[in-house]
């Protein structure tokens, strides 16, 4: 039984520790919340039927937070890249969510184009170019070409540069979090029916024109109109700034980017790419659904 866990349930639902100690060692013994609620009150000093349900629910999402940390630790450490500061950033994880965001970089994925241009010998171009943006980017990328490693041109060096930035910026998990609480607190989901299928669909008939906020929307609703897009009878969209005229926009990728992170626009133009790849790694989701944790 960890002593953190139980405190931290504690402190979250404003009862004494040894309460939860005792509740959870129940659990753990096999009793079922109905039978501790009501026959072990003397025990857990009170706790009721809600009280020990969210304690129950609690105890293992933490549980299980504590055991993927030590999963991505073990991980990381493996591939020789844990230092001091990635792992307290992971051991102050306090979500699912945010952890996954901190082991995304070292997560083992498929060869990306950003990881094919690191083999290629460009991550020096992307580190220059990020780090010293007064350089000219078409002369330092002329000093990258390599016709054995596929890099026959300068365009050629600056497009494996700006990958191997994108993926950089798409798998910044401050960034990410930013995302995530501006969508959930400003986007909106806009569904509409695809042409020829409004007599097929007609039980979707209420999300053949219809916009709402991600921060109001019930489950019920989202999973209606995910059902119709499953079905191909919809096509959903994430607008992230509905009060914005579509012309006046700029994306939602660009300005939180420049504020979280070092990005310079002028010399890698990265803005439609660093959404796609956003889109790509499940940032822009459905948030209604998704929450952050």
């Amino acid at each position: 039984m960890s002593k953190a866990i139980c405190q931290k349930i504690a402190s979250e639902l404003n009862v004494r520790a040894d309460q939860v100690v005792a509740a959870v060692t129940l659990i753990d013994d096999g009793n079922t919340v109905p039978f501790i609620a009501r026959y072990r009150k003397e025990a857990t000093g009170g706790l009721d039927d809600t009280q020990l349900r969210s304690l129950d629910s609690r105890l293992l999402y933490l549980r299980e937070l504590d055991e993927r940390k030590n999963t991505i630790l073990k991980s990381i450490g493996e591939q020789g890249k844990l230092t001091p500061e990635l792992e307290n950033a992971i051991e102050s994880a306090d979500s699912k969510t945010r952890l996954e965001d901190l082991y995304l970089p070292y997560k083992p994925k498929r060869r990306t184009k950003g990881q094919i241009a690191i083999e290629a010998g460009l991550e020096p171009l992307a580190d220059k170019l990020w780090n010293h943006p007064e350089h000219e980017p078409e002369t330092e990328a002329s000093q990258y070409v390599n016709a054995e490693n596929g890099i026959v041109d300068s365009k050629a060096a600056l497009d494996g540069a700006r990958a191997i930035v994108m993926e950089r910026i798409a798998e910044d998990a401050d960034l990410l979090a930013k995302i995530r609480r501006y969508l959930n607190q400003h986007a909106e989901i806009n569904a509409r029916v695809i042409d020829g299928k409004e007599g097929e669909g007609e039980k979707f008939k209420d999300y053949f024109e219809h916009n709402e906020s991600i921060s109001k929307i019930p489950s019920h609703r989202a999973l209606a109109m995910l059902r119709g897009r499953n079905e191909g009878i919809l096509s959903l969209a994430l607008n992230a700034d509905p009060q914005v005229e579509e012309g006046a926009r700029n994306p939602i990728a660009k300005r939180l980017s420049q504020t979280t992170i070092r990005y310079h626009l002028v010399t890698l133009p990265l803005t439609a790419g660093v959404s796609k790849s956003l889109v790509g790694l499940g940032v822009l989701r459905f948030p209604c659904i998704w929450k952050p944790n």
